[in-house]
């Protein structure tokens, strides 16, 4: 009877260690983005998406800087507050977001302050530009699963 009580707490512990742990890979993986629903291209074995069309859909800000083609990619939260919200931050300042900039060609990349190098440059495809895939997932997904 000793080993069946044995076996019984041992299994409870391990299904509460286990269920934890499946329970976070499934939030993660309900937190991805669809990408079926975009054009992909592959370059140097990297999957490669466009990243104003998703960006936008993710409720991103996504500007184009021609004279240096550049894309800087603002939070909402970067804009100017209303009257309403003036009184509850110091002098009605903008309230700043997180914000990205990347540059064609360039496998640097700004996250905020941080530097974050690319494996593959942003690059122009069909008047598009296509990024990593992990630049979405590591960048602009996971902001959005901390808020």
């Amino acid at each position: 009877m000793k080993s069946w009580k044995k076996i019984a707490v041992i299994s409870m512990v391990v299904f509460a260690v286990a269920l934890p742990g499946a329970a976070s890979a499934e939030e993660s993986m309900m937190a991805g983005y669809d990408y079926t629903k975009v054009n992909t291209i592959m370059k140097d074995g990297m999957e490669l998406v466009p990243l104003r069309e998703i960006a936008e859909s993710l409720g991103y800000q996504v500007i184009w800087g021609d004279e240096n083609r550049s894309i800087t990619i603002n939070d909402k939260k970067d804009m100017m507050m209303d009257d309403s919200m003036k009184d509850k931050t110091m002098d009605g300042m903008m309230e700043k977001g997180h914000s990205w900039m990347l540059q064609i060609g360039s496998t640097s990349m700004k996250d905020g302050e941080a530097e974050v190098m690319l494996e593959v440059a942003p690059m122009i495809v069909n008047d598009m530009t296509y990024v990593p895939k992990e630049v979405v997932d590591q960048h602009l997904l996971q902001p959005m699963m901390m808020k």
